[in-house]
This record gives structure tokens, sequence and C-alpha cells, in this order.
């Protein structure tokens, strides 16, 4: 038997119906499968069905967790659903037939220090924002797309940093750093 997640809620919902397309009926969405398809920079990937409806699947989640964890410590944090299915929107609207590379997912403390242009309080000690690319498309077009469902939703951090696109749960923001 597979185990799951109830989750409710509106932001789940928004965010599931953000990623219909037009003219496609709201009774379609409880049976509807939730795909994300990344790959670390270990070069670790997984491509798994996290979701139908409002149940995740909690093998799933676990999975993806994983796949997340700070490289450097090799420890996993949280990884919130909500963060799984904002990646997985945009991922779909671009009909990305490619694993979506995650530069930077859950962070302790110790690494984001090390970095030179972390925020002190950065999400990703919460788990709750990952840095990404995918391959093949202009960052700028990444970039644009999350900020379509930040204006969507109300809610998302989204950085353009050139050579990737960060994208968080947190409230709503923008910004742009080139990162030589």
């Amino acid at each position: 038997m597979t185990q799951a997640l109830r989750r409710r809620g509106l932001l789940g919902a928004a965010a599931s119906l953000a990623a219909l397309p037009a003219g496609r009926a709201r009774a379609d969405l409880p049976d509807r499968q939730r795909w994300l398809w990344v790959q670390n920079n270990a070069g670790e990937e997984v491509a798994v069905a996290y979701r139908t409806g409002q149940d995740y699947n909690i093998q799933a989640l676990a999975r993806l967790q994983h796949l997340f964890r700070d490289l450097r410590e090799n420890l996993a944090g949280p990884t919130p659903p909500l963060l799984l299915d904002m990646l997985s929107l945009i991922q779909e609207r671009f009909g990305y037939t490619r694993p979506l590379r995650v530069i930077s997912g859950y962070r302790t403390p110790a690494t984001n220090a090390s970095l030179p242009f972390a925020a002190p309080n950065s999400l990703h000690m919460r788990g709750m924002a990952a840095d990404i690319v995918m391959p093949g498309m202009a960052q700028a077009d990444v970039c644009n797309q999350a900020m379509q469902f930040s204006q969507h939703l109300g809610f998302m951090g989204i950085g353009w940093y050139g050579s990737f696109t960060h994208v968080d749960i947190g409230p709503k923001a923008s910004w742009t750093r080139m990162l030589n």
C-alpha cells in the first residue's frame, strides 16, 4: 500500500490550477499526477510522480529530499512539497523533457556561511529554496516564467543570477545579480 500524505490548502490548489492548460476542466484536477524530473550537482537523478491530486507519496518525497540535500555536508533538510510543486509547474510550462538541474537545494548554516553571496537568513537553510538550471533553455526565460507564477500566486522569491535562477516559496520578491 502506498503511503500518502494528505494535503489541503489554497496554495496547493492554486499551484495545481496554475498548471492546467486553458479550457481544462477543474474536475480533472483530483486525479492529476504531479511529476518532477531533477538532477543534482553530484549527477544523481530522480524522475518521480510525487503527488496525485492532493495526496503526496511519502517514498517519492523522501527520494526528492535526498536529492535536494546539502552535498558539501551530505545532510538532507526539509523539502516542502510546495517547493516541489513550483518546480514541477515550471518544468511543465516549458514542456521540458530533460531533468531540471538543482544547483543548490537545502543548505546547512555552515555551507550557507561559506558562500560569498548567500543571504545570512537564506531560505535554503529551511529547505524553502532551490537554485535551478534548465539546460538548453535561456535562463532569462526560466526566470520570467517563474516570475509569472509569482505574480499569479502572490508569493515566491525569484532571483536571476545569469547562469541560474533562484526560486523560493517565501514572500513575493524578485532581484537580479550577475555573478562572474
